[in-house]
Order: C-alpha cells, then structure tokens, then sequence
C-alpha cells in the first residue's frame, strides 16, 4: 500500500518472494487513491456510424475504433480495453495487433493450486462497494520506495484518515471478490511491511489457471480465510463475497495471457514476475460496474487504468538497476526488506498526468525520492547515447483538479493536470547513455546545474 503524499510513507513493494519448487510466488504493497468519472470511452474512440467493409480487417475492432490504423494508434493507450475486446475472438486485425511471439521470456505460472480454466473472465462485482468507495488511484504511481512504475492501484474508503483508520475497526469495509476464483494464497505481511497492529494480509485470487487478482493490506480475513491464512490451502470464494476488511487496500489484476512490451528485459523481474502480466485495472469489469468505479477514479488521462511498462531500447526511458544487484530483487543483503530498492532508477511519467516527465530514485542521498524535471525535459524517450551528458535540475509538483484547485492528496478530484515549482531547485541529476543497455547516473542533491560540471568518483552505473 502507499500512503499520501507529503507523509512518510510505510510499505513499499513488500512481500514474501519465495522461490518453492523453482515456482515464484508473490508480492505485496500498499493502497493510494485514484481518479474520476466515467468517460464510457476515449473520446478518440471510433463512434458507431461511420461504418466499413464487412470482410476486412479495416472492419475496425466494434466501437473501439474503424480500421487498421486508428486502431493500431488507439490500442497503443488502450492496451487492456482492446485486449478485453480481442479475447476469444478469431479476428484478423487481432492478430495484428497482439501478434503471438513465442520468442517471449516467462518464468512460468504463478502458485495456483487448485484452479480450473484458462483465459480472462468478466468481473461482476466491484471489489469495494461504490458507495463506499472515496477514490482509486490507478497503477503507474511512483511513490517513495515504489521507485518504479507501480504494478497496482489503491482504493480508499470514505472517512479514511491515515493512520488511524487502520487501527479502528469501526472504519473497516468490506473488500469483496470480483468474481468465482480459488484464493490461492493468503499471506500475513512482515512486520516490516504491516500497516496495522490489528493484522496484515496479502492475498491472490486465481479466476482461473492464467488470470488472477491480487490484494494487499487486507487488515481483516472473513473467517473463511482466516482458517487458511499462512498454510498452503485453498478456499473457493463467489463474486461479491466479503474476503475481508481494510479502509483501504491495494489491487491489481494480472493476465497470463498478455505480456507487456515495455519491460525490454524480463528476467530482470523474477522477483516478481505478475509484473509481465499486468492487465487493465478497469476494463474486466462489467458494465455499469466498470463506469462507476472510473467514475473514483482521480486519473483523467489515456489509459484510465494507468501504465507500468516505458522500456524503449537505445532510450533513456523506462526502469535501470544499478549494475550488478540483482535486477529488480535488489541486493542480496536486504532480502526484500525495506531499501531493496536503493538500487532502482526511473525515467518515466507521472502515473496521474503522463506528460510529465519524473525521475525516481532509490538512492537520493540516502532516500528513495521523486522529482520533477525544470523545464519538463529533454524527453526520454528520445533520450540516446548520442546526447552525450543529460543534465536535470529536479523539481517538486503537484496537481490541479478540474475545477483549477490544488488537489489535497485525499479527497476525489478530478486531476487535470501536473504542475512544476521550477523556481524550487532540489538537486541535479546527471546521466549519460552508454554501449548497450548501460547508463552513468549520479544525482546532486542541494545543487543546482550552474553547479554542476560533471560526473564524480560517486558516478554509479545502470543497467536492464
């Protein structure tokens, strides 16, 4: 789970990543908020009326959009719509679209005892109750030691107050499964990681055999659960049944089926694998459930859902990983305990306005710290070894509602857009692509770029 801005926050990407039977298990986080109202599509998307031929693939993908190209174009920030449109379907611009590659990297199915089926299935029930539901943050926030896109999204109860709702029962609610699936794990968090003295709980629900959601910072277990929690049984649960309660609580949802383009290097991830295969938070949902939670969600932009994957090869953009620590898995000496991500790096986009440009860093004189860039570039994503040295001066920002308010951190809004205080310097980031997939970076704090010259003998280098 996350905790709000401008507090220090407790959970970062926690879990228990336990390799048994060279099978990976599992992760676990903290929850956040996130975004607005409904939009019943992108207002880019293909209107029925202007129709095309019958046979062809310029047939277009139904109301999403009218033919090969516009959907190429609008798939691109649409990945799990499309996605959940294409499933099941023998559709040529399908194949075009999501083309099989078999060349893809995969470190085999998450724990799933029990489970039965294969393929995405169609969420009945909200895993909150609307009317108790404040707002949902997206996934793609970068948050402290979430120094990486983050792989899920948070929903907030109403009244909740950080942190004292997780020590009050009375402001518990009730956090319900989407749909039928197998609780296929049931995990207590490390102390470490807890967010509350009443209990803490981490837990994966397989729909079916490739498609499963999971849960974090669940405080409370139905008594259902409870009688599995930290063995290696399985429960049956139906859509809309209570597993448990939490004022707030991490989700996310992850497909077997699909694998994100954008991590360039898988294996970078086998700490945690479900990141290949996140799915649309959103797009699972039958209607009108799936407009009423887009209607808390405080995310405004294409995708509604969010964006975890920047990877380009040969660009600056994307996730790095200080040479020889392990990839994602951090050094070996934390063990996956807090400051595992010292040795992460970002350069992506803001989870709640992607045209701003943010750097992450593990390691910013001691802390895990996220910035703006003055200026609001160069972009990264056209960032290469042929721009030499890249100097950004960092930056705070913060948010604007639609009604041109700063956003509080912890009630719905709308966000319209991200702002910069560029008259608010924090430090200097340096980079500098290498050969390869290798970067220098170092980062300045206190300075300001007339400042800085260059690298020092605390240049670091990255890598994925």
């Amino acid at each position: 789970m996350r905790l709000r801005r401008g507090y220090l926050v407790l959970l970062l990407p926690v879990f228990l990543v336990i390799f048994i039977s060279g099978c990976a298990q599992q992760e676990s986080f903290e929850p956040e908020r996130s975004d607005e109202t409904i939009n019943q599509n992108n207002k880019n998307a293909y209107q029925p009326g202007a129709v095309t031929p019958e046979n062809a693939r310029d047939k277009g993908l139904g109301t999403l959009c009218p033919n090969e190209e516009e959907c190429k174009s609008f798939c691109q920030n649409n990945h799990g719509r499309c996605e959940s449109y294409c499933r099941g379907k023998e559709i040529e611009l399908c194949r075009i679209i999501f083309p099989p590659n078999p060349e893809a990297e995969d470190f085999g199915p998450q724990e799933n005892s029990g489970c039965t089926g294969e393929g995405a299935i169609t969420f009945t029930s909200p895993p909150m109750r609307i009317e108790d539901i404040e707002l949902i943050e997206p996934i793609g926030l970068m948050i402290g030691g979430h120094v990486t896109p983050i792989d899920h999204g948070y929903y907030y109860a109403k009244g909740w107050l950080f942190p004292s709702n997780r020590e009050d029962t009375a402001k518990f609610r009730d956090i319900i499964a989407p749909a039928s699936g197998i609780v296929t794990s049931v995990q207590s968090m490390p102390q470490e990681y807890s967010s509350s003295s009443i209990g803490d709980y981490r837990l994966v629900i397989h729909h079916t055999c490739s498609f499963y959601t999971i849960y974090i910072h669940v405080n409370q277990l139905s008594e259902k659960l409870q009688a599995i929690a930290d063995t290696h049984n399985t429960a049956a649960v139906e859509a809309g049944e209570a597993i448990g309660k939490a004022p707030g609580f991490d989700f996310s949802v992850h497909n077997d089926g699909i694998t994100l383009s954008g991590f360039i290097v898988p294996e970078t991830y086998i700490a945690e694998p479900w990141k290949l295969h996140n799915a649309d938070m959103f797009d699972y949902f039958a209607e009108p459930i799936r407009t009423q939670l887009l209607g808390r969600n405080i995310r405004q932009k294409e995708p509604r859902g969010g964006k975890i994957d920047y990877d380009i090869d040969g660009k600056l953009v994307g996730n790095w990983f200080e040479e020889n620590t392990n990839g994602y898995f951090g050094k070996t000496e934390y063990q996956r305990m807090p400051g595992y991500w010292s040795t992460h790096l970002a350069f992506a986009y803001d989870g709640l306005d992607p045209a701003l440009i943010i750097v992450s860093m593990g390691d910013y004189a001691g802390d895990a710290k996220q910035f703006a860039v003055k200026g609001n570039a160069p972009d990264p994503k056209d960032a290469d070894a042929t721009d030499g040295i890249i100097k950004y001066e960092l930056v705070p920002y913060g948010y604007l509602t639609d009604k041109n308010e700063n956003w509080d951190g912890w009630n719905f809004a709308k966000i319209s857009k991200a702002y910069t205080h560029d008259g608010q310097v924090n430090g200097v980031a340096l980079v500098q692509m290498l050969e390869g997939r290798k970067i220098k970076f170092e980062a300045f704090p206190g300075k300001t770029a007339s400042q800085v010259s260059g690298f020092t003998n605390n240049v670091k280098v990255y890598e994925r």
